[in-house]
């Protein structure tokens, strides 16, 4: 399974993403609510996948809520870079891969929009435990 490594500019929140799909094949996501828009936001993930997000100093790390409050969009205090998108789950967790902090970035394709106004919490959450990477958010103590 392809493996890809990135982080924030900082280098404060690493992310390493296992993947079933080959990246030309990706389905790259541009998510259109006005936060993803004002990040420029190409998302993946992967059902069949993995991805463990680490951060090194936990008081860099933001834990970014808005709308429904279902998901917490992490971000580095220290560099402003958008990482992923964290949902937990009861004993699991479910998160996206920003393409655009993957050291393999260009290996990507161009993202499609999507569109998710309207969803309920209970129809967002079942929507990520389908389509979103199993993850696992690791705090580094420093």
């Amino acid at each position: 399974m392809p493996r890809f490594h990135g982080s924030c500019h900082c280098g404060n929140i690493e992310v390493d993403y296992t993947t079933a799909t080959e990246p030309e094949e990706a389905k790259v996501r541009a998510c259109q609510c006005s936060f993803c828009r004002k990040h420029d936001a190409r998302a993946l993930s992967d059902p069949a996948g993995q991805v463990t997000i680490t951060a090194h100093d936990e008081a860099l790390l933001e834990r970014y809520q808005f709308g429904l409050a279902e998901t917490e969009f992490l971000v580095c205090r220290k560099c402003g870079v958008y990482v992923s998108a964290y949902m937990t789950d009861g004993d699991l967790a479910y998160a996206n891969v920003m393409v655009n902090v993957l050291d393999d970035r260009t290996l990507f394709p161009e993202p499609r929009p999507v569109v998710l106004d309207g969803e309920d919490a209970a129809g967002k959450r079942q929507r990520r435990r389908e389509n979103w990477t199993p993850a696992t958010l690791r705090i580094v103590a420093a």
